[in-house]
């Protein structure tokens, strides 16, 4: 699970970030998922949890939204978005696909004061 990673990882960010700027304490964290990233969210969310327990951020709250992937057929070049369910093109049914957007996980805001 590779989620736990990222997350501890996350937590080193903003507990970077709360030192930087002399922060004292973190409400939230935002996080984006984009759907093709091999991320599962309700795996993050549980990872959050784990990595923040007994730590200064164990009040925090991990909010979680997520972001559509698209993807380009490269037998017919149509741009379309991703349905992880039936990864083949819509238009000509290839399945010769390059991800275009959707492949991230971002910090997107720290609520903190």
């Amino acid at each position: 699970m590779h989620e736990l990673g990222l997350a501890d990882a996350m937590l080193k960010m903003v507990d970077k970030v709360v030192k930087e700027e002399h922060l004292t304490e973190v409400n939230s964290v935002t996080i984006e998922i984009g759907d093709l990233s091999g991320v599962v969210p309700h795996f993050m969310s549980d990872c959050w949890e784990a990595v923040v327990d007994r730590t200064p951020y164990q009040k925090t709250e991990l909010i979680i939204k997520t972001a559509p992937g698209t993807l380009r057929c490269e037998d017919c070049q149509s741009v379309f978005l991703a349905d992880l369910d039936h990864l083949s093109c819509p238009n000509c049914g290839g399945k010769k696909l390059t991800p275009l957007t959707g492949r991230d996980m971002t910090i997107l805001e720290i609520e903190a004061c």
